[in-house]
């Protein structure tokens, strides 16, 4: 049976110092320096085994580099670049699970590098299964939110939709393991948008429920054209491949509102895609081809059902 601080050991190995790191592992708290006339930008996410994860299917390394995605695509949807974050450990009693830990951080130090986000601490403590819990720091001059959407601006999409969703079936397609295992979380592109956008979210927990609540944060609603609507190749391949784009989530897409008036410059800065517009009221109307579509009777993903 591994002690607590042999897990702590294994986890730490893979990772480096950070730039900004004052105090980094090893002490009560960790001290940073934020970059001078930047906001700093703070997020936080967990995943949990039997619910985010399933490690007869999941390699820990999966699990790690997920854990540290999800947080970084909401530093991402808040324009922020990643500077530092603390890992919380939720580890079983069970032999050697040291092993298990370092697999996860070998899986979670790779994408902690190339991100330029440096582990600064965090906790371990037994539970009833598995669960990494990060909080994720960034910076940015002017920090995106849900809340500033405005009626006649552009919906716009950065990423695909409907392949992690489709990871999730018996025999998936290899785009849609990766969008599901290894998700990319759009740092960079997220850090453009932030020059044009109003709001900003990322597409976790399905397009449409996550529309909703930058259109709820915002007080407008939204009509959403689904023949624009920017379809991974899996989900492509499948019947129901636009449900899952509509409310699978997991797509670690940005969905952007943009002034008119800034939209044909955000197009020569990166790859994206309007898909609808803000309106004046309330509610979520599709289309296709111009046509009404009603909405999926699910939406997306609710955190507590």
């Amino acid at each position: 049976m591994s002690s607590e601080f042999d897990l702590i050991d294994a986890f730490l190995s893979p990772f480096g110092a950070g730039k900004g790191v004052v105090v980094g592992p090893g002490s009560d708290c960790a001290a940073v320096q934020p970059s001078r006339g930047k906001r700093l930008v703070v997020t936080t996410d967990a995943v949990v085994e039997g619910v985010h994860f399933d490690l007869r299917r999941f390699a820990p390394e999966d699990v790690g580099w997920k854990a540290l995605a999800v947080n970084l695509s909401d530093l991402a949807a808040a324009g922020a670049t990643p500077r530092w974050f603390l890992c919380a450990l939720g580890v079983p009693r069970k032999q050697r699970a040291d092993l298990l830990a370092r697999r996860i951080a070998r899986g979670m130090a790779p994408l902690s590098r190339s991100s330029g986000c440096a582990l600064v601490g965090g906790n371990v403590t037994s539970a009833a299964q598995w669960s990494i819990t990060i909080t994720a720091m960034g910076e940015a001059v002017r920090p995106l939110s849900r809340s500033k959407a405005r009626p006649g601006d552009a919906l716009v999409l950065i990423g695909r939709l409907g392949d992690a969703a489709a990871g999730l079936r018996p025999y998936p397609h290899a785009a849609a393991v990766r969008a599901q295992r290894r998700p990319r979380p759009l740092v960079r592109e997220g850090r453009i948008a932030a020059g044009f956008a109003s709001a900003a979210i990322d597409v976790s927990d399905g397009f449409l429920q996550d529309l909703r609540h930058l259109c709820d944060e915002s007080g407008v609603g939204a009509v959403v054209e689904c023949s624009s609507l920017p379809l991974g190749s899996a989900a492509r391949a499948l019947p129901d491949g636009m449900e899952l784009a509509l409310s699978g989530g997991e797509d670690y897409a940005l969905l952007l509102s943009v002034p008119r008036r800034k939209l044909a410059a955000l197009r020569k800065q990166v790859r994206c895609i309007a898909v609808g517009r803000v309106i004046r009221g309330a509610g979520i109307t599709l289309t296709e081809l111009g046509q009404p579509r009603p909405l999926p009777r699910k939406v997306g993903f609710d955190h507590l059902k």
